[in-house]
């Protein structure tokens, strides 16, 4: 399947801004099962800009605006062809996570951080459903069901709460960031509203997604930014800038399947 993605991300400040620096981490990943065609990132007011890939291995832009504005927009446009899910089957029990050097290799992801820090009640869970579910993918299919957050949750909630939940019982998970277009018929040719979004990857031998808003492992309406252990290793902007406190925020992500 071949997706376009297009996203725009509109900022309007209370005043004039004279300076900009951002770093932006919109551009699809290039992976296994995502080959990027294209992933031109625009600004307006225009400026200087590079790139470089971050520790986690995430695509950065870095931007530099010196004309003064009040509006400041990002754009981006990219062809990604999803090649399938390229992965390989998952355990039959946890004993992959006993193996030498899994601790070691995989010490960031198992680490809980301020946003994926598990309650004591969802640590209870965890163990319980652990000891009921035969591999760490069919634990972090649990947890989404038994966590899933209340209707008025953060997009990424459900995300940090079944990574933190995943860690508290030694599984090592970490946070995807990416585009997610809606379920549904979606024909060559059609367009929808979709959204920047998250789900997690869950280490099982390999590493397998999952997304737990959704209850589901990642598909073909799931395109990969990057990732880290949580949200503030990915988020979509961050930056400074030189001007009047506050500003209104507008971010719209239109997905076409191309083929």
């Amino acid at each position: 399947m071949r997706l376009r993605i297009a996203a725009t991300i509109a900022h309007r400040h209370a005043g004039e801004v004279s300076q900009v620096h951002l770093q932006a981490r919109l551009s699809p990943a290039a992976t296994a099962r995502q080959v990027v065609l294209a992933h031109p990132l625009a600004s307006e007011p225009t400026g200087w800009q590079r790139s470089h890939d971050d520790y986690w291995g995430t695509r950065v832009v870095e931007l530099e605006v010196t004309e003064a504005h009040e509006r400041f927009q990002l754009s981006l446009l990219s062809d990604v062809n999803l090649t399938g899910i390229v992965t390989a089957a998952p355990a039959t029990d946890f004993a992959r996570l006993d193996a030498a050097g899994v601790e070691d290799s995989f010490t960031e992801f198992l680490r809980p951080t301020a946003l994926t820090t598990a309650s004591d009640a969802d640590a209870r869970v965890s163990v319980r459903l652990r000891q009921e579910t035969p591999n760490p993918t069919a634990l972090a299919e649990a947890l989404s069901r038994e966590l899933a957050p209340g209707p008025d949750a953060g997009v990424d909630d459900a995300t940090h709460r079944v990574i933190g939940a995943l860690r508290a019982v030694g599984v090592p998970a970490r946070f995807v960031s990416g585009y997610r277009a809606p379920v549904g018929d979606f024909e060559p040719g059609a367009s929808a509203a979709g959204e920047i979004a998250s789900w997690l990857d869950v280490w099982d031998g390999t590493w397998q997604g999952f997304d737990p808003a959704r209850v589901s492992p990642i598909g073909d309406r799931h395109v990969i930014i990057g990732w880290g252990r949580d949200r503030a290793d990915v988020p979509p902007l961050r930056g400074i800038y030189c001007g009047p406190e506050g500003a209104a925020c507008v971010t719209e992500v239109q997905v076409t399947r191309l083929a």
